[in-house]
């Protein structure tokens, strides 16, 4: 009986110690399994804060590649715009050239290249539609214009005409069926007959005053009336400054005279507006 009990309680001791021991395991696999669960959020709050401030900052991504940066304009170039012929006869072709400032439209340097070509002109600088047209000593461009930095050249020979010479001088004699008599004769010439004065007819100056044109006749000659008139006009509604006005190579001056207050004289020849 003694031994029975004793092999009980030895039973039951073994019994105890196992349930203590079962215990105390699932205890520690439950503090490791917190301790794991809740180390886990620490960490990761780490790592995102190291990745978002100081020098471990994590790197832009690349630019998208359906997007990429728009190329750069390609530089201006000069342009033939085409050929043009010019007053004289020769061609050239219209070049817009290309400068900081940018390059003329076609359009534009032909038009005003064909109206800088169009009319007579000297060797002058010439204003053609707001730009400024000349010669220059360069044999491949000779002529240009020129525009608040933008420029247009004429590659070739085409140029304007040039002017028509201004028309000599008529000689004007006393009767011009009479040979001219030389200085080496001996023979002095004959006086010239008289030549009478005629009234041309009436001429209003200025200012609303009517002066009669008188071609006066003298040893020189006569004027013709059509002149005359012309003359006497041009010069009685011109306001001058002075009293002394050349008008189609006249002299036209005042002189104090009532009846005949103005003349012209050309050549000998005398053309006088008397008063009315």
């Amino acid at each position: 009986m003694r031994t029975t009990r004793l092999a009980a309680s030895a039973v039951t001791a073994l019994a105890l110690i196992a349930g203590l021991s079962g215990c105390s395991k699932d205890k520690e696999d439950h503090s490791a399994h917190a301790s794991s669960t809740t180390a886990a959020p620490t960490t990761t709050a780490t790592t995102s804060a190291a990745k978002l401030t100081g020098s471990s900052a994590a790197p832009l991504p690349p630019p998208s590649p359906t997007h990429p940066p728009a190329p750069a304009p390609a530089p201006l170039t000069d342009v033939d715009c085409g050929p043009v012929t010019g007053g004289n006869g020769a061609t050239a072709h219209v070049i817009a050239f290309a400068s900081d400032a940018g390059r003329p439209g076609c359009t534009e340097a032909i038009n005003v290249v064909s109206d800088y070509l169009d009319v007579p002109r000297t060797g002058d600088a010439a204003a053609v539609d707001g730009w400024t047209c000349e010669p220059q000593p360069d044999t491949a461009v000779p002529h240009i214009c020129f525009n608040g930095g933008l420029t247009i050249g004429l590659r070739g020979d085409a140029a304007p005409a040039s002017p028509p010479p201004p028309a000599p001088t008529p000689v004007r004699t006393v009767d011009p069926t009479k040979p001219p008599v030389t200085t080496t004769s001996s023979v002095p010439p004959a006086p010239s007959p008289d030549v009478e004065d005629v009234n041309c007819g009436p001429v209003t100056d200025a200012g609303g005053a009517t002066r009669h044109v008188i071609a006066i006749g003298n040893t020189a000659g006569r004027p013709g009336c059509t002149e005359a008139i012309n003359v006497a006009t041009a010069y009685v509604t011109t306001i001058a400054p002075s009293d002394s006005v050349v008008v189609q190579g006249w002299q036209c001056n005042s002189q104090p005279d009532t009846t005949t207050p103005s003349v012209c004289s050309k050549d000998g020849l005398v053309i006088a507006l008397r008063a009315n």
